[in-house]
């Protein structure tokens, strides 16, 4: 009898172990994804604020008045280029993309209404391409 008893116990143990290995939760990486503004989210911070680390976010010609934060790992591009594509400080003491995550890529943007340089960077690599800077 006890030797049936120990018996069954190992199996449950087996099997338990078994079910946990097999039922074990791993994280699953999502694909990056392309964001488009103002198609998917009406301005560039509404896109950032969406977006996970890797995503690209396209900008449609226009002007966007914002102050951008860049918080995560992103592409941030315009459609059309610089010429186009303006983002204009809603607060002139601000910086229009200010970057606090490494490898942020930001590509053919018209900045304006800020005093300083137009992009803050606290992060590592970040690369900035393609950029026409207005004065206020």
């Amino acid at each position: 009898m006890r030797k049936a008893v120990v018996g069954i116990i190992l199996t449950l143990m087996i099997l338990t172990s078994i079910l946990t290995s097999a039922l074990e939760i791993l994280p699953v990486k999502a694909e990056p994804r392309t964001i488009i503004v103002p198609d998917d989210y009406p301005t560039i911070q509404a896109a950032v604020d969406a977006a996970s680390d890797g995503d690209t976010i396209i900008v449609k010609a226009g002007t966007y008045i914002e102050n951008v934060n860049v918080n995560k790992s992103l592409t941030i591009e315009s459609e059309n280029g610089a010429e186009v594509t303006i983002v204009q400080a809603t607060n002139l003491n601000d910086h229009v993309f200010h970057v606090t995550a490494n490898y942020v890529n930001i590509r053919g943007f018209t900045v304006r209404g800020e005093r300083e340089l137009g992009v803050l960077a606290y992060a590592l690599v970040v690369r900035i391409v393609k950029f026409l800077i207005i004065d206020y």
